[in-house]
């Protein structure tokens, strides 16, 4: 079977994905480098100049070097924990996995077959439906059985003492105090959202968002700063919309109409979501048509920039970057070490 027909059949697992932006200068700022990187025609360039200009583009790396580590560091500690749990019950770990994995599967549905293979019959071109539907149940299985594992690896974590001592990066993060907010000012963990209303990617994150506030309910506040990217011509004016909203208290119901209520974002659109929330419509239009916020909206796509953002939607807890539609298992994992961490 060819890369992308595998890609098919797993397209209902979760990916991280994210609105990417024009490319653009980084945004320079200090740095404590020191030291020679390069000599022109008798002037030197510093390691401070290079890292002031590429920046954005470290904090990124730092991040990725992070995330490679902890999907590493959890793989290992998973490895141990098996290897400990079979130890203990005089079994190898092949025969644990067989007992606790492969032995709770349950079997493949047909009709699960049957659709998955309706859905992407043309990836599998002329090959008889039967060879083509023993693949899918393979690979059906493979997924199961890879979900069944890593519930029994979080089983024994949660069982056992496992102590983590790989600190991911942290930026300070900070917001204007004018900026809108959700959630007590004294709450433990902070969430600062970078978000493009154009983007579907934010669009399909305020779900998790949403869940996320619900359950943490007064531990948790929510920052929204604004990203709108040059490729969302749109953005720009929903951002404004948003603000005018929130002149007359309406700023969150406007955001989650934004996020998740279908538009093309054009004036009339965005005229008819005030007028669904009961606002004062020439207060709004007039709001609309001035740039009042506009400064406001640009401070935010700077921050971010200076912060390494150059997608959305962005997202920082308590310093730690979050990049991308993430599910909710990813904000629960941070949070929760935060709050531990905290007490």
């Amino acid at each position: 079977m060819s890369s992308s027909t595998r890609l098919l059949l797993l397209s209902a697992s979760v990916l991280t994905a994210a609105c990417q932006p024009k490319a653009k200068a980084p945004t320079p700022t200090a740095s404590a480098a020191t030291g020679v990187a390069a000599t022109v025609e008798g002037t030197t360039i510093t390691l401070a100049e290079v890292d002031e200009r590429a920046k954005d583009r470290l904090l990124r790396v730092r991040q990725q070097e992070y995330e490679a580590r902890k999907q590493a560091l959890d793989e290992l500690v998973a490895e141990r924990l098996l290897e400990n749990e079979a130890k203990g019950r005089g079994l190898s770990v092949e025969q644990l996995l067989r007992d606790e994995v492969d032995r709770q599967l349950p079997g493949v549905d047909a009709r699960q077959v049957a659709l998955l293979y309706e859905k992407n019959r043309q990836a599998f071109g002329n090959r008889p439906r039967a060879e083509a539907e023993t693949e899918i149940t393979r690979i059906v299985r493979e997924r199961a059985r890879e979900s069944y594992r890593q519930a029994f690896a979080e089983r024994l974590r949660q069982k056992a003492q496992v102590a983590v001592s790989l600190e991911p990066p942290r930026s300070q993060v900070i917001v204007p105090a004018s900026e809108p907010t959700l959630g007590p000012d004294e709450a433990r963990i902070k969430i600062v959202a970078f978000a493009d209303y154009q983007c579907p990617y934010c669009q399909r994150a305020q779900g998790v968002i949403d869940q996320v506030l619900k359950t943490y309910g007064g531990r948790v506040q929510l920052v929204h700063r604004d990203f709108p990217l040059d490729g969302h011509g749109q953005a720009f004016l929903a951002a404004r919309a948003a603000r005018c909203a929130g002149e007359q208290g309406k700023f969150w119901d406007y955001h989650r109409s934004l996020m998740l209520e279908r538009g093309d974002m054009t004036d009339p659109d965005l005229q008819k979501r005030a007028k669904g929330l009961k606002l004062d419509l020439g207060s709004f239009n007039a709001c609309l048509g001035s740039d009042r916020h506009d400064a406001a909206i640009r401070a935010g796509l700077e921050a971010g920039q200076q912060l390494g953002v150059n997608s959305t939607p962005s997202f920082f807890v308590n310093g730690q970057m979050l990049v991308g539609a993430r599910p909710f298992e990813d904000f629960r994992e941070v949070i929760d070490a935060e709050l531990r961490r905290a007490s």
